[in-house]
C-alpha cells in the first residue's frame, strides 16, 4: 500500500532539499554498491544437474551384496573363479559414457519396470573373453584375438550375463518389490546403445571383476529417474527392512511353534469339599452327591487354569462341551 505523505512532512522534505541536507543521488549510490557486492556464478545450460550419489547408504548396500553375489554366482555358473568388488559410483553425461566404451564389449540393453526407463549392462570385452574360454572348458592362457564376437558368443555370454541381470534385479528388490529388468536387446558397439538422450546425466555403477589373470570392469548405467524414484528408499538402505523383516520371520515361526504344543483341556463339573478323614475312608462303591446343575454352565480349565465356560451336551453320539464364552485374563 503506497503511504501519502502529509503536508508538514512535505514542506520538511522541501526544506531539506533546499538546505542540501537530503541528496537524490544517495539511492542511486546505494543500489550501485549493493550491485557490485553481488557475485555471479556462472552456469552451463547445456548440462544438467548432476546427481547426488554420496549420501546414499542404501545404494552402498546394494552394490557390496550385489558383488558378493556374483561372485558366487558366476563362478558357478563359468566353472572358473570369478572375483567382482564395487569400484566406483559417479554421475556422467551419456554421451561421454558411451565415447568411453571401447569394442569390442558387450552390452546389455535393459528396460527397468516400473518406470519403463532404459539402462545399460555393459562388460569388458577381455573378461568376456576369458569367461567364454572357461565357459567351454579352456586353459584361460590364450591371447584375446582382436574381433569382434560371434553371433553363436553373444547368444552364450547373454545366458551367462542372465545370472547378473537377475541378481542385479533381486538386490534392487531389497528396496522395492516392482523393480524389474527386462532384456531388449544386446550390442557390441556402444554407438548402437544410445538408447538415451546424450545430454543427459546418468549415474554409473561399476564393479572390478577378476577371472584368472584378466582384469575389466562391469558398469551398469541409470538413468537420473531412477534415482529420483527411490530416493528414499536408498537414504535409508535395506538393513533395517531386513532386520524387521528378520525380527518378524522369526516371530511368525515362534507363533507357528507355540501353536503346535499341545494341551490339556479339562471341562470340571463340579468342584465339592471333604475333610482329610472322609477322604481317607473312601471306598470303591461309594457315590458323591454333586451340587452342580449340569444343565447350567461349567468351567473348561487348561493346563489348570479356568479360561472358558461351557455346556455339557453329546454330538454325534460322544460326549461333548460347547464353548459359550471366554473368560477374562485374569481369572
Amino acid at each position: 500500500m503506497t503511504q501519502i505523505l502529509s503536508s508538514e512532512e512535505i514542506d520538511a522534505l522541501m526544506a531539506g532539499l533546499d538546505e542540501g541536507s537530503l541528496s537524490l543521488d544517495g539511492g542511486e549510490e546505494s543500489a550501485k554498491s549493493e550491485k557490485e557486492e553481488k557475485k555471479v556464478t556462472s552456469f552451463f545450460f547445456g548440462q544438467k544437474t548432476a546427481i547426488r550419489v554420496g549420501a546414499l547408504p542404501g545404494l552402498d548396500l546394494i552394490n557390496e551384496h550385489l558383488a558378493s553375489q556374483l561372485s558366487f554366482k558366476l563362478t558357478q555358473k563359468v566353472g572358473r573363479e570369478v572375483h567382482v568388488q564395487p569400484k566406483s559410483t559417479t554421475n556422467q553425461i551419456f554421451g561421454r559414457f558411451l565415447h568411453g566404451l571401447d569394442p569390442p564389449i558387450f552390452i546389455n540393453i535393459l528396460r527397468v519396470e516400473p518406470s519403463q526407463s532404459m539402462s545399460l549392462l555393459a562388460i569388458d570385452g577381455e573378461v568376456v573373453y576369458h569367461i567364454l574360454e572357461g565357459f567351454f572348458g579352456g586353459s584361460g592362457d590364450s591371447e584375446r584375438p582382436f574381433r569382434n564376437f560371434s553371433p553363436f558368443e553373444m547368444k552364450v555370454i547373454d545366458r551367462i550375463m542372465d545370472v547378473t541381470r537377475e541378481q542385479i534385479e533381486l538386490s534392487w528388490k531389497k528396496l522395492d518389490n516392482s523393480f524389474k529388468l527386462v532384456l531388449t536387446r544386446w550390442e557390441n558397439q556402444p554407438q548402437f546403445a544410445a538408447v538415451m538422450p546424450l545430454d543427459e546425466t546418468v549415474f554409473l555403477i561399476s564393479f572390478a571383476v577378476e577371472v584368472g589373470d584378466s582384469e575389466g570392469t562391469l558398469t551398469i548405467c541409470y538413468p537420473s529417474v531412477i534415482l529420483e524414484l527411490f530416493k528414499q528408499q536408498l537414504k535409508v538402505g535395506f538393513q533395517q527392512k531386513d532386520l524387521v523383516e528378520g525380527s518378524s520371520a522369526w516371530i511368525e515361526t515362534l507363533f507357528h511353534q507355540l501353536g503346535l504344543v499341545p494341551l490339556e483341556l479339562s471341562p470340571v463339573v463340579s468342584r465339592e469339599r471333604m475333610s482329610v478323614r472322609e477322604m481317607l475312608n473312601l471306598q470303591v462303591g461309594d457315590v458323591l452327591p454333586l451340587t452342580h446343575d449340569l444343565s447350567e454352565e461349567m468351567d473348561v480349565e487348561v493346563e489348570g487354569q479356568a479360561k472358558y465356560k461351557g455346556l455339557a451336551g453329546i454330538v454325534d453320539g460322544k460326549r461333548a462341551i460347547r464353548i459359550t464364552q471366554k473368560l477374562p485374563l485374569d481369572k
